[in-house]
């Protein structure tokens, strides 16, 4: 084994994480020059170059990626560690660590999730927002305990899956689209149209791509955004139509501010899910959550 200095991996993970040597160095409290040349020597330690470097910031070499693949989990394991540890000093008995991604941080989870939070306030919780494939990860690598996902999604491993509730899309559109309401329109027809979608790589991106493909058509977005919660103030907007699931626009549609057009083709309703790994040791804090989330605990404590 190499003799690293650990501190270059802790500078090379917020560099890749930002994708920017300045950033990182205000997040480090680090001067500059200093996390560049902590990057330097790391680059030389390991005999490649981890980024390539260019006026926007920088970008991770192939040989790069795989190392933060590694010291990701290694750095989010580690911080998790210290925060565990500052929580033994306050008055709590744990901490439950989860991950969720946009579609499924729906109305009724998130009142789940504070009554849990009412029941055992001395149970820390600690949020994060991911893409489905981050949290399978994350849950699979014992950094997250659980993870609220929507189906459809594909892994490799072995996961503990409970179907919370069900989930319907729409297609949302603003006040500019009224002539097309009472109309039923295809697929093809809303490929016509400014088209707003999730990015390429996110599993509701996917689910759409396929829902397109299963009626022999390719989506044609106009405009991908990074998250579901971008897309409904772009269709107020009038910049576009987009699918989002109907429980997350009920306000705008009630206010008359957005839409529902009806298409032909049937959209597959999904399921948002709580998942953790099948592997590992399910404490008394998640089984705790899993009930009150699924509604068997709804009479256990007052």
């Amino acid at each position: 084994m190499s003799d690293v200095n650990f501190e270059h991996y802790k500078v090379f993970y917020y560099v890749a994480k930002y994708r920017n040597i300045t950033s990182a160095a205000h997040a480090l409290f680090l001067s500059q020059p200093t996390v560049s040349r902590a990057v330097a020597n790391l680059e030389t330690e390991l005999g490649c170059r981890l980024f390539d470097r260019s006026k926007r910031g920088v970008e991770l070499t192939p040989e790069g990626s795989q190392l933060f693949k590694h010291v990701s989990v290694a750095c989010k394991h580690l911080f998790s560690a210290e925060e565990e540890l500052a929580l033994m000093r306050r008055d709590t008995i744990g901490i439950l660590r989860l991950a969720v991604s946009d579609a499924a941080f729906i109305d009724s989870i998130i009142s789940r999730i504070s009554r849990f939070h009412a029941l055992y306030p001395a149970v820390h919780l600690k949020i994060d927002n991911m893409t489905t494939s981050e949290m399978i990860e994350a849950v699979h690598n014992n950094v997250a305990d659980m993870a609220l996902a929507t189906t459809p999604f594909n892994t490799l491993y072995e996961l503990n899956v409970t179907e919370l509730c069900e989930l319907t899309d729409i297609v949302a559109a603003g006040k500019q689209y009224l002539p097309f309401k009472e109309k039923q329109l295809s697929l093809a027809e809303l490929n016509s149209f400014t088209l707003i979608t999730l990015e390429e790589g996110s599993a509701t991106r996917r689910f759409f791509d396929n829902l397109f493909r299963r009626h022999g058509l390719l989506m044609k977005p106009a405009i991908e955004l990074a998250s579901i919660s971008q897309i409904l103030p772009l269709v107020r907007s009038g910049l576009g139509i987009g699918f989002v699931p109907e429980v997350l626009a009920k306000d705008d549609l009630e206010a008359g501010r957005i839409i529902k057009l009806d298409i032909k083709e049937e959209i597959p309703a999904r399921s948002v899910c709580l998942i953790s790994d099948a592997d590992s040791e399910i404490n008394d804090i998640m089984t705790a959550f899993t009930a009150l989330l699924t509604g068997a605990a709804e009479n256990t404590k007052q």
